[in-house]
């Protein structure tokens, strides 16, 4: 599925199991779960989640009778993330991204990223965009929850 192929709404580019895992896990406070992103959710529903993603499009996780488990829905967010046909980074930019790290000064790291990232798909900035702010939230609890930014680095560094 590629990044732009579901919308929650019209002129929001971002994919709907994208906004709906984020919305659900931020709800929940699933920055508060220890390991969360590093545990898996149970195959079961994980693959349930997946159908009813497949059949509706735009699955709101918030309106089931039988909540899902914040692993669960972390790990739909992954997948997700890992079986998309091209990167979230685009492979055109992809290796310009990871010398950004070789580069001495923060302050140009700094810039080169925020131009790298201007050079960016929409479809693909928004999701980074959305991604980011909630992995912030994610990181921030790091002594509760574990997730560190080298653990979050760690995981979603090859989806992306």
């Amino acid at each position: 599925m590629a990044v732009q192929a579901t919308k929650v709404r019209e002129h929001y580019e971002l994919p709907a199991v994208v906004y709906r895992c984020i919305e659900y896990l931020d709800v929940k406070k699933a920055w508060l779960e220890e390991g969360i992103y590093r545990m898996s959710g149970s195959f079961a529903a994980l693959d349930s989640l997946r159908k009813s993603f497949n059949t509706c499009r735009d699955f709101n996780l918030l309106k089931i009778s039988l909540p899902p488990d914040v692993h669960a829905v972390a790990s739909l967010l992954k997948a997700y993330l890992r079986e998309l046909p091209q990167s979230v980074l685009t492979s055109q930019l992809h290796q310009d991204f990871v010398r950004v790290v070789d580069y001495a000064e923060r302050r140009d790291r700094v810039m080169e990223l925020g131009r790298l990232v201007s050079l960016l798909p929409l479809a693909n900035y928004t999701l980074l965009r959305a991604l980011t702010a909630h992995l912030i939230r994610v990181v921030l609890k790091a002594p509760i929850n574990k997730m560190t930014l080298r653990n979050i680095g760690i995981v979603f560094s090859p989806s992306l």
